[in-house]
C-alpha cells in the first residue's frame, strides 16, 4: 500500500513538472532538388565573396613587403606606403543596458552573468528553435541574420507579444534576444538534456522545432509517454512549409 502511494504521489510530480502541452516538430528539407541548388547558390557565394575580400583587404607594411591576411607575405613594395586598417572600436556596454543581455551559464566568464536577466513570471506558451549545426540542411541562408526560422520567430513576436517566449537551443538553452539569434547552426544537440528540459519546463505549452535527423526512439518513446503531439518523424514530412501554416494558423487562434 505505501509502495503504490509512493509511486502515485512520484506520478503526479512528474506530471505536475511537464507542461500540459507539448508540440514537436521535425523538419525535412522541402525537396532534395532545392538543397542542392540552394548549396550551389551558397558556394558559388562564398568564392565570390572570399575573392572580393582579398582584393579588398589592404596589405600591411612588414619588412621588406607586407601582410595580407588572405594571401599571406608579399615581398617588395606592393603594400608600400598602406597603412594598416584601425581596429574598430571596442563598443561598451552601458550599466542601464545589461537587461538586454543573454546570460549563458556554459560561457566561461561573463563579467553580467547572472545579473543581465531580470528573473521573471513563468510564460504561459514557450516555442524553442534549434540553431545546432544539423539545421544548416534544413534552414541555411546567405545572410546569417535571415532564415525561415527567424520569419516565422517575427509573426510570433509580432502578434503574440509576450504572449509567447522564444527561445534558442543547441547543447544549452537561453531565451532569444534579438531574432537574428535564432539563424545560428553551429553546436550540437543532447538529447538526454532536451527532455529534461521539457519536464523541467514550468510553461503550460511548448512547442519545440528540430530538424528530421535529431529524430529517435528514445526521444520518441520519451514524447509519446507524456502525450506529445508529434509532427514528422516517422509520421511522415514535415516541411518548413508546413511549418508557417501551423504557426499562422495557431497567431490567427490565440494571438489575435
Amino acid at each position: 500500500m505505501i509502495k503504490f502511494i509512493l509511486v502515485l504521489l512520484f506520478s503526479i510530480n512528474v506530471a505536475w513538472a511537464i507542461p500540459k502541452e507539448v508540440h514537436f516538430f521535425f523538419i525535412s528539407p522541402e525537396s532534395s532538388a532545392l538543397i542542392i541548388k540552394k548549396l550551389s547558390t551558397d558556394i558559388s557565394f562564398s568564392k565570390q565573396l572570399l575573392s572580393q575580400t582579398a582584393l579588398e583587404t589592404e596589405c600591411v607594411p612588414m619588412g621588406d613587403g607586407c601582410f595580407n591576411p588572405q594571401v599571406g607575405f608579399i615581398e617588395g613594395d606592393s603594400g608600400a606606403g598602406k597603412e594598416s586598417a584601425q581596429p574598430n572600436p571596442m563598443k561598451m556596454i552601458n550599466a542601464e543596458d545589461v537587461n538586454l543581455i543573454n546570460c549563458d551559464k556554459d560561457n566561461y566568464f561573463d563579467i553580467y552573468c547572472g545579473k543581465a536577466m531580470k528573473e521573471g513570471k513563468p510564460s504561459g506558451v514557450e516555442f524553442w528553435i534549434d540553431t545546432s549545426s544539423s539545421m544548416r540542411s534544413i534552414d541555411f541562408n546567405a545572410d546569417p541574420a535571415y532564415c525561415e526560422r527567424r520569419s516565422l520567430a517575427s509573426k510570433i513576436r509580432t502578434s503574440c507579444g509576450t504572449k509567447v517566449d522564444i527561445h534558442i537551443f543547441d547543447t544549452s538553452k537561453k531565451q532569444a534576444g534579438s531574432l537574428d539569434s535564432v539563424c545560428q547552426n553551429y553546436g550540437l544537440n543532447n538529447q538526454k538534456k532536451l527532455m529534461q528540459w521539457i519536464q523541467d519546463s514550468r510553461a503550460k505549452s511548448v512547442y519545440i522545432l528540430t530538424d528530421k535527423d535529431e529524430f529517435s526512439i528514445e526521444l520518441r518513446d520519451f514524447l509519446h509517454s507524456i502525450s506529445a503531439k508529434i509532427y514528422g518523424g516517422d509520421s511522415g514530412t514535415y516541411t518548413m512549409k508546413s511549418m508557417h501554416g501551423f504557426v499562422d494558423n495557431a497567431i490567427g487562434q490565440y494571438c489575435k
